[in-house]
């Protein structure tokens, strides 16, 4: 049987969750004081990992991206929501599709490792938390391969590449360029990291007056989303990025019942929890806090690194532009709001590593990352029950 012609068996899901089993504690070492792993067990994850996402049957994007894949190879002219760069993989470097998710969610998984090297935290932890909270978001769409240049671009803007200050602008800018070709909606992602790049722009003052103008953002986004809903858009254009978002908006398969409403919860709600370690992190003064508080620990830094306050920013920026959408609008925008808030779960994980690493508000991290261990079992247990019902997600 081909490999294109599954169907989301309970079987093949089942797998999936194995997987993470053994992912989750394979790397709980990952998690302890001095957080790291022996060479075997960081390659046996990375491994593993890879071999997730080659084989990520839990959702239904993976028997999705089997039939367009199937469309832009054998059927010449025939039009997808697929970026061009996707069908020049498809057609001219990979042989199956197997080698096409290779390509796509393998490089992807490269340069989160890079990331995990370069950025200021122990790499191994970071990789643990990944695993364990958000591997199941990684394998699940073509879009990782946008956030993993966009994120490592600012990155290495924030901290050059083996001190070459030029080289590394012109690399951040370029990867920043790039991650654009990758998806329609990558501009969502680069403008929050533009904007993350000016640390000044989050500090009490503005958070505070950023509260009190969402209910006049929530007003205008609302009249913006009424307007494009309006306007009208021709049928035969498939593959627009306006035809994709009205249907983003005219999505009400998911009715709101109690198992799904949990699964909301325990998958979302870490974000809004590493979001206030976020705050706190960009806001974090060692000095201050070593006068005001006895018991701080002896783990703390001198200094919060620039790109760790970087994500910690944009981890911020994210949950505050995604949680607009979740609000009444006037249409379906549940599907929008899960897009946006998913593009903050690699920022969220250096934020989360460093805070773990460093003893940053350690309640509210573990209970963070409980919640997201739960999200991902119970994401994998309700994908298995609903593939042993036989209905698509």
């Amino acid at each position: 049987m081909e490999l294109t012609s599954l169907e989301p068996l309970p079987i093949l899901v089942f797998a999936n969750l194995l997987m993470i089993t053994f992912l989750v504690l394979l790397s709980r070492k990952g998690l302890r004081d001095p957080f790291n792993f022996r060479p075997w067990r960081r390659y046996l994850v990375i491994l593993v990992s890879f071999a997730f996402c080659l084989f990520s049957f839990w959702g239904t994007d993976w028997f999705h991206y089997a039939g367009m894949y199937i469309n832009l190879v054998y059927m010449d002219g025939f039009n997808t929501s697929l970026e061009d760069v996707y069908y020049l993989i498809a057609n001219y470097l990979s042989p199956n599709y197997l080698v096409f998710r290779a390509i796509v969610w393998g490089g992807a998984l490269y340069l989160f490792c890079l990331l995990c090297k370069h950025a200021s935290v122990r790499g191994d932890l970071m990789l643990a938390l990944f695993c364990a909270i958000w591997l199941i978001d990684f394998s699940y769409g073509r879009i990782v391969m946008a956030y993993a240049m966009m994120y490592l671009g600012g990155a290495v803007l924030l901290k050059p590449v083996n001190g070459k200050i030029l080289l590394s602008v012109i690399l951040g800018f370029v990867l920043l360029g790039l991650s654009l070709f990758f998806h329609k909606t990558a501009f969502f992602g680069v403008a929050l990291v533009l904007l993350a790049l000016f640390p000044r722009l989050l500090n009490k003052r503005t958070f505070v007056l950023v509260m009190m103008m969402y209910p006049f953002v929530l007003l205008l986004v609302q009249l913006l989303l009424i307007q494009f809903m309006d306007t009208a858009v021709d049928p035969n254009e498939h593959n627009s990025s306006s035809a994709a978002g009205q249907a983003y908006l005219s999505d009400d398969t998911k009715e709101i019942g109690p198992a799904y409403l949990l699964y909301l919860m325990l998958r979302y709600v870490p974000y809004y929890m590493i979001a206030w370690i976020a705050y706190k992190v960009n806001l974090f003064q060692p000095e201050e806090n070593a006068e005001k508080k006895s018991d701080v620990p002896s783990s703390l830094p001198d200094e919060v690194p620039a790109e760790v306050r970087f994500f910690s920013r944009l981890t911020v920026y994210i949950v505050l532009v995604s949680t607009i959408f979740l609000f009444d609008l006037g249409a379906s925008t549940i599907t929008l709001y899960m897009r946006f808030l998913m593009y903050g779960f690699i920022p969220a994980c250096v934020v989360l590593a460093w805070a773990w690493q460093h003893r940053i508000c350690p309640r509210m991290a573990k209970l963070a990352f409980l919640t997201g261990v739960s999200g991902t079992f119970y994401a994998l247990l309700y994908s298995f029950y609903l593939a042993y019902l036989g209905v698509a997600e």
